[in-house]
């Protein structure tokens, strides 16, 4: 078994702050360790190793922190609410985009019917003459 190497304790740690499990324990990390590393040590001979302890320590506390965006609702209820009020945004939305398309069509049609250009079309606003 012999002590572990200055490699051994990064893989171990580089193990930890890799860990992707929601629970994190030391007898999970002692069967990862035989697993993954080919590393078998007690939870003992783990927890003795300060860089490993902290590793440890602050990979739970990461584990533990939520993991919620800023301005996410954790009341289920409110959340369902805001889905509900977005759904209903977005079809009205919608519904003004198709009308604008159509709208558009019609726009695209008396252009083309009256032979005036895209390039007459895309003048700003600024150019139009006034016709007298």
């Amino acid at each position: 078994m012999g002590h572990l190497t200055e490699r051994d304790v990064k893989r171990i740690i580089k193990l930890i702050e890799e860990w992707q499990e929601p629970k994190l324990t030391w007898p999970l990390l002692v069967d990862a360790c035989k697993e993954k590393l080919g590393i078998s040590r007690a939870r003992q001979s783990l927890m003795k190793l300060p860089a490993v302890d902290m590793a440890m320590k602050n990979r739970k506390a990461a584990l533990k922190a939520p993991m919620e965006k800023p301005g996410w609702i954790s009341d289920i209820h409110k959340a369902n609410k805001r889905i509900e009020e977005l759904t209903e945004t977005n079809q009205k939305l919608k519904a003004i985009n198709q009308k604008l398309v159509e709208r558009f069509l019609i726009w695209q049609a008396n252009a083309d019917m009256h032979g005036l250009t895209q390039s007459m079309l895309d003048q700003p606003v600024s150019q139009l003459r006034k016709r007298t």
